[in-house]
């Protein structure tokens, strides 16, 4: 089925597979029997964004019914302190139990030391079964397995299916059709859109693969993400940024940006909330986001690919495989604790648990069900020949260029701190120091 087209090419040799609800596997030993003796630690999962979503409560639960007896704890934060807080606790000695991080940001972890190898612990049937396009990132320079993606989430755009069909609007396909879209609401007192927060503006940034896929050629947001191709003023990669910085710009200035002045720094439970009111038509945001969305909305949730500046161009879609991790200086118990929930995540149940969230699973060879008309709808954008999936999001390139993408390339250029041209040049400051570390490990 589609979802296999999501995950790449996995192998289909999973080993074997535990239920995760009986605790049985195929030879008939239990949970218990392979955790006998063994002593457990509570579960604690920190580096949550938020609140945590469904592709982990999910899991959770099921987890819950093996383990009554061990508690679960999530430790959340927001996308600016996501990775200092990881590393701050293991430092300190005092790691949890399991990290969530984006997989393709988990280098940032391994290569200083912070990461047990799995290898000694899990099963290698358990990594075979992960797609190996979405596991590579975890793999070690020496084969280490330093983590397991469970799941990925993609950039989208939620909207008000609701509202569209009040208003008879079609879905955008070019920058033209949502400004057009944005114009019309505000004549009466509703925003165009808003992002998931001000610390997540990759989520509008995603618009540019597109353009600089078409404007300056194939595999120019992979090049950027890999800090191999220039983004300074002048550069053909450079100008195209610019060009989207200063359309977003005219959005943000003709009061279109929830909350109008000021509104790139709202926070996550604002804009929920701002969505669920019907005070904004659509959000850009992450798959993940969508269970939050849901619980609060009253109409319908639809999502759209993000419009290009003009007809007829291939669309481009960053997908960012989410990982789990041991911190490298655990207590034996809290490993035995995390090998078994990482067990239960990728067992059949926990991927279907992943796909009821409405995100990607890594495991290809299942069969899922109970798909949401919302993930139903960008599975089958995948048929179209012309969208494109792939790891575009330069926040992979470094921390400090996740934080730049993440928090500054907008709010710096809309608030008057920095000029369009400055935005620019740190960015490709940025980019040459992320370069040189690459180069001198």
């Amino acid at each position: 089925m589609m979802l296999a087209l999501l995950c790449a090419c996995g192998s289909t040799d999973s080993g074997p597979e535990q239920d995760a609800t009986t605790g049985q596997t195929a030879d008939g030993s239990s949970a218990a029997d392979e955790t006998k003796g063994k002593e457990m630690a509570t579960l604690t999962i920190s580096g949550v964004v938020g609140s945590p979503g469904g592709d982990l409560t999910g899991p959770e639960k099921l987890f819950k019914e093996k383990y009554p007896d061990i508690e679960v704890e999530y430790i959340t934060c927001d996308a600016v302190n996501r990775e200092q807080i990881l590393k701050t606790a293991i430092s300190a000695g005092a790691p949890p139990t399991v990290g969530f991080y984006w997989a393709t940001r988990l280098g940032s972890f391994y290569d200083i030391g912070m990461c047990l190898d799995l290898r000694d612990y899990l099963d290698q049937s358990y990594f075979d079964r992960i797609s190996k396009d979405m596991q590579a990132v975890n793999v070690g320079s020496n084969g280490e397995q330093f983590g397991v993606s469970y799941s990925a989430v993609y950039f989208t755009t939620f909207y008000n299916k609701d509202m569209f069909e009040k208003y008879g609007f079609s879905i955008p396909e070019t920058w033209d059709d949502l400004t057009e879209i944005f114009a019309r609401l505000k004549q009466d007192g509703i925003f165009g859109f808003a992002t998931n927060s001000a610390t997540m503006q990759d989520c509008l940034y995603a618009m540019v693969f597109s353009e600089l896929e078409d404007k300056v050629g194939p595999g120019t947001s992979k090049g950027i993400a890999d800090a191999t191709i220039s983004v300074a003023p002048g550069s053909p990669s450079g100008e195209v940024i610019r060009s989207f910085i200063e359309q977003v710009k005219e959005w943000y200035d003709a009061g279109y940006w929830y909350p109008g002045e000021g509104g790139i720094n709202t926070t996550a439970d604002d804009v929920n909330a701002a969505f669920a009111q019907e005070r904004c038509l659509c959000v850009f945001n992450f798959s993940g986001a969508f269970a939050t969305h849901e619980e609060s909305c009253d109409f319908e949730i639809g999502a759209f690919m993000m419009p290009t500046s003009r007809e007829g161009m291939d669309r481009y879609m960053h997908i960012e495989p989410s990982v789990l991790f041991i911190p490298s200086n655990a207590s034996e118990p809290q490993i035995n604790t995390a090998i078994e929930f990482f067990k239960v995540i990728l067992s059949e149940e926990g991927q279907q648990a992943v796909v009821e969230s409405n995100n990607l699973p890594s495991v290809p060879s299942y069969t899922y069900a109970n798909i949401s008309p919302v993930f139903q709808g960008v599975i089958n954008e995948l048929e179209v020949e012309t969208n494109h999936f792939g790891p575009f999001n330069p926040t992979r390139t470094s921390s400090e260029m996740q934080t730049f993408i993440k928090q500054k390339i907008f709010a710096a250029p809309l608030s008057g701190v920095m000029t369009i041209d400055e935005t620019l040049n740190e960015m490709e400051q940025v980019r040459l120091e992320a370069l040189e570390a690459k180069q001198n490990r």
